[in-house]
């Protein structure tokens, strides 16, 4: 079973996005604004990784993850003049925000890995027991095309998580297996804390 983790949590913020009707075909232009987040992101202190996700059946629908040393940082970074000028010009420019974990803290359990994965599932589990989501990571993390997965918990909805569930390829997706409340997201970008930074062609 994955390890779980004790001491100062770091803070994963799960935020969801949906193009709005007038920029419904704007997804490229969403995906630039992202670069411009990504390259603010990498210069704050505190910052370790983001991710930009795309849903393969909704091209208007995206999710960006970020993480972060703890809660600290995360707030010196985005409670700025700088990222706000940034984020309305930008991403909330073109899309609607659906926050409504809000940065989601404590890891439960989870597993970590340097390989960039090319899908994630996210599941958002309501108030209540998180035992199914730590097993499906434990049963997820047994299979052939597991990258890493985290089951984190919501700073908003006491008693809600998000699992994060990164996969190599589509094959693994199937073969894992895609519950009723479990969306399916490619990776688009990604950054980490050194700076590097990668694209899907």
């Amino acid at each position: 079973m994955p390890e779980k983790k004790h001491g100062p949590a770091p803070v994963t913020v799960v935020a969801r996005f949906v193009l709005t009707d007038r920029h419904k075909q704007d997804t490229e232009a969403f995906e630039e604004a992202f670069d411009g987040y990504r390259e603010y992101m990498t210069t704050q202190h505190g910052f370790l990784h983001t991710s930009l996700l795309r849903s393969p059946d909704h091209s208007d629908r995206h999710v960006i993850v970020t993480e972060w040393r703890d809660n600290s940082a995360y707030k010196a970074a985005v409670m700025v003049p700088d990222f706000l000028l940034l984020t309305a010009a930008g991403l909330m420019e073109l899309a609607d925000l659906d926050n409504d974990h809000g940065p989601v803290l404590a890891s439960a359990s989870g597993t970590d890995s340097q390989e960039a994965g090319q899908y994630c599932v996210v599941t958002s589990h309501e108030p209540g027991d998180e035992a199914p989501l730590v097993a499906r990571l434990d049963a997820a993390a047994r299979r052939e095309g597991f990258v890493s997965g985290s089951v984190v918990a919501s700073d908003r909805r006491k008693g809600g998580c998000v699992s994060l569930l990164r996969l190599r390829d589509a094959e693994a997706v199937r073969a894992a297996g895609a519950g009723p409340d479990e969306e399916i997201y490619e990776v688009i970008a990604e950054a980490s804390m050194d700076g590097a930074a990668s694209r899907a062609a």
